[in-house]
């Protein structure tokens, strides 16, 4: 499936309050705003991108980012 896809809705991207403080212990982070840092990525030229079931998968600098994209 296309990546272009994701990327078209990727302001529509958000997390509940544990996921904020899932994501920021998981990739050592020092932000509040998780969702930005995530995008960031997403956005950067050499992520990759690909669909696996319902799941996105997006890898860069060592980060797998997972999105339930419905």
């Amino acid at each position: 499936m296309n990546k272009e896809l994701l990327l078209l809705n990727i302001n529509k991207i958000h997390t509940t309050e544990m996921g904020v403080d899932r994501i920021k212990k998981n990739l050592q982070l020092d932000t509040n705003d998780v969702i930005e840092y995530c995008k960031n990525k997403i956005l950067d030229k050499s992520c990759i991108i690909y669909k696996q079931g319902k799941n996105w998968y997006c890898e860069i600098d060592d980060v797998k980012i997972t999105i339930n994209f419905v």
